[in-house]
């Protein structure tokens, strides 16, 4: 009777919904990735409008969810890029509108799927451990899908990083198969706000090992020079922002436990694919410890290890730099440049709490044009840098919050005029011409005084 109950109960709501001509979810299948540190939800949704087309999608996030978001994207069942613009606010919730390639018609079936990322939404429960002990982390969620329209049926899957779980709510039906917890199908949900009660949140408490690599800040300079090489350095403050570390450090306990271990030593850096003069260093100097090979696409795969071990609450900062030939990322038609490149960090599974890009171009460029097509990107173009021989080199700098892998998913453009390749040769033309006036001066100097001493000693 419950299975005919609830089946009963959402053709009920889509046989009202089609009265009401409204958008109707017609299936939701919601999954939590929480296998890294930073969350992955991803959506997948099939909606109808029985009395008219549909070309805009509104997404609801909740409040909370809002702050730690960090990235957001949209594609079709036919994997079209969809744009997601931010809406306005609701009680509860704020809206994204995603904007659909084609309009969906009336009547018709339209699927997207909408791919979220949040960081520093894993709360350490307990908030500190040994060193000997596992990190456990808490994980709360809405059971249902947040959203303005009504939902016919939905399912939640979380995906764990271990089989480890010390309790998850019942919010029934609810099952758990190793390390997938499944929440519903809920059916005839209405649309609204997201659910305030605790019985109606997911609460997932489980062992969570995995590094919780955070950049607390990342200063990455982009030197453009039209002399063959491009080169880019990384300035990074690292912390463990998992849970705390109590108790000394035993070098002996580490290396007995470091395989179970919540701390985390290495992290892996992928380079571009003709990265050359690549070095790794921090404060005091050099670091050797890392290792350095080719992969099977052609990127360059950089291991990085730290002088020490990292736990919950450690912080330590490097040096990461290395060069590209200019013709393999500096593309031109006539006097016209355009540089692609990642905004964030080539270091797996990273989040960046505060990013600043600088991109120096040559002495020169003019009508310089930023394409980021991230939310909140704040970009200046204004700043020049000096250095020898020059009248400063334009700097496009940008700055941004909450920076994870995905937005390296779709490259940053900048796009300049440069007075062709002949102003390339303007310094070493100023060099050259210094040197020769200097060496005619000499020489006029070394004439005028061999006569001033011949004319002397005429007259001795």
């Amino acid at each position: 009777m419950g299975i005919i109950g609830a089946a009963l109960s959402a053709g009920l709501l889509l046989w009202s919904l089609q009265a009401d001509a409204v958008v109707v979810n017609t299936a939701v299948k919601r999954t939590f990735d929480l296998t890294r540190h930073i969350v992955r939800q991803v959506d997948d949704i099939s909606f109808r409008d029985d009395d008219a087309s549909v070309a805009t999608y509104t997404v609801a996030i909740p409040f909370d969810f809002h702050e730690r978001l960090s990235h957001m994207s949209a594609k079709t069942d036919k994997n079209a890029v969809c744009e997601v613009v931010q809406g306005e606010k609701t009680s509860h919730t704020q809206l994204f509108h995603v904007q659909l390639p084609s309009p969906v018609l009336k009547g018709a079936d339209g699927s997207i799927k909408v791919t979220a990322y949040f960081t520093r939404i894993l709360t350490p429960l307990p908030a500190s451990i040994k060193q000997s002990e596992d990190q456990l982390v808490v994980f709360h969620a809405p059971h249902v899908l947040p959203s303005p329209y009504a939902t016919v049926t939905q399912t939640t899957r979380i995906k764990l990083p271990s089989t480890h779980i010390e309790r998850h709510s019942t919010v029934d039906p609810v099952s758990v198969k190793g390390s997938v917890v499944t929440y519903g199908p809920y059916t005839a949900v209405p649309g609204g706000a997201p659910p305030s009660s605790a019985n109606e949140l997911i609460t997932v408490h489980f062992q969570h090992n995995e590094p919780f690599l955070t950049m607390t800040s990342l200063v990455k300079e982009v030197d453009v020079s039209m002399w063959g090489r491009v080169s880019t350095e990384e300035v990074v403050d690292v912390e463990h922002t998992g849970a705390a570390l109590v108790g000394g450090f035993s070098r002996f306990e580490y290396s007995e436990h470091d395989a179970v271990s919540a701390s985390f030593r290495s992290f892996v850096a992928v380079l571009p694919k003709h990265a050359v003069n690549v070095y790794y260093r921090d404060q005091i100097g050099n670091i050797t410890t890392s290792a350095l090979s080719v992969l099977s696409n052609g990127h360059t795969e950089l291991v990085l290890e730290a002088r020490y071990p990292l736990f919950g609450g450690w912080k330590t900062q490097y040096y990461l730099g290395y060069s590209e030939p200019t013709a393999s990322v500096l593309v031109h038609a006539n006097d016209r440049f355009r540089l692609e490149g990642h905004l964030s960090t080539c270091v797996e599974h990273a989040a960046v709490d505060d990013l600043t890009l600088k991109v120096i171009l040559p002495q020169g460029a003019t009508n310089v044009q930023v394409t980021a097509p991230w939310l909140h990107v704040e970009i200046t173009h204004t700043t020049r840098r000096q250095s020898f021989l020059d009248a400063g080199r334009p700097v496009v700098i940008l700055k941004k919050t909450n920076v994870v892998p995905a937005h390296n998913d779709v490259p940053l453009t900048v796009s300049f005029d440069y007075p062709g390749h002949y102003y390339v040769y303007r310094e070493p033309a100023l060099v050259v011409g210094a040197c020769f006036g200097l060496f005619v001066v000499y020489m006029a100097l070394t004439r005028l005084l061999n006569q001033a001493r011949q004319s002397q000693t005429k007259q001795d």
